[in-house]
């Protein structure tokens, strides 16, 4: 044998064999019984057997040709149920999706949505990781990671399903015994910062801009940790100024527990659905993804970018 067969020649043999006939054979592959012919001759020369006893009237198979008819079958089926599985994968919200997300956004967003998600396909099984970390998916065989903001490595898709902004905030009592800052350029030793190792942040520097203007500020840091819940306590609790998510201190802003400062400076931190693969090869990464985003517009009823915190400072 010269080489593997061809995939079209075994499909051609295995049609002959179940009819017993090349001419009944060419009319169910709307082809002629010439190429029937050609098709069975290369095959046979390919492996170095005669497949066929030919007379004037029928055809039957060699002792050879009954193992290739066998096998052929055999390679065919599992070719059909290999594409019916992928078309499954495109079509069918089933299966299990492993996905990645910090701990913050997944506890207070991720969480409710695939709640709701599940009542719409109950046969979606969800595997969620929360981690204040970057994760490779490729490693770590993760289907999907929701990232803010963040450098997103070059070899992953990366769509976005949701406008966010960082802002700067501080507890009452901070700024009562601190004062206000008026330029950020005063964050980096007239006050105190709470920086975050999160994901693929780096607490070194903070990057914002206000209105187009750029400008990199290196905060003067004396508490740092990995965890963005932790460092939102910290700042309710008066510890220093803190650059967050609008989404995660929202709350504490409409209870003023927290307050906007240096409201014309922010950091763009946009919500991405990063990953390996074509959503169109997988039904249960596009579903996810659409739901994902119809979830969040639903609860960000305009983009985050517009939205501006109103302090008055002689409260």
């Amino acid at each position: 044998m010269d080489k593997l067969p061809a995939l079209e020649d075994i499909k051609v043999l295995v049609i002959a064999a179940r009819l017993m006939s090349f001419s009944r054979a060419a009319e169910q592959l709307l082809v002629s019984p010439a190429y029937i012919s050609k098709r069975i001759k290369l095959l046979e020369k390919n492996l170095g057997v005669v497949l066929f006893f030919r007379s004037a009237r029928a055809i039957s198979l060699t002792p050879e040709g009954e193992i290739v008819w066998r096998t052929g079958e055999q390679l065919l089926q599992g070719l059909e149920a290999m594409t019916a599985e992928l078309r499954a994968s495109r079509e069918e919200i089933c299966g299990v999706l492993r996905i990645s997300c910090s701990t913050g956004f997944g506890t207070e967003y991720l969480n409710p949505f695939i709640l709701s998600l599940r009542a719409a396909y109950p046969l979606l099984d969800i595997d969620l990781t929360l981690a204040d970390r970057a994760v490779d998916l490729i490693s770590e065989n993760m289907d999907l990671d929701i990232y803010i903001g963040g450098a997103i490595p070059e070899q992953y898709i990366a769509r976005r399903i949701a406008s966010n902004i960082r802002i700067f905030c501080a507890a009452p009592a901070y700024l009562a015994e601190h004062g206000w800052p008026e330029d950020p350029r005063e964050l980096e030793q007239k006050h105190t910062c709470i920086t975050i190792r999160e994901r693929n942040q780096a607490p070194a520097s903070w990057k914002i801009e206000r209105q187009g203007e750029l400008m990199t500020v290196a905060p003067n840091s004396r508490l740092s940790v990995n965890n963005g819940d932790v460092a939102k306590q910290w700042c309710v609790n008066g510890q220093g100024i803190l650059l967050r998510s609008i989404w995660n201190v929202q709350h504490e802003l409409d209870q003023g527990r927290l307050v906007q400062v240096l409201p014309q400076w922010q950091q763009a931190a946009d919500v991405y659905a990063v990953y390996s693969r074509s959503i169109k090869s997988s039904a249960n990464l596009r579903i996810f993804i659409e739901n994902l985003e119809q979830y969040l517009a639903q609860r960000w009823q305009r983009p985050v970018q517009d939205e501006r915190i109103k302090v008055d400072k002689n409260q």
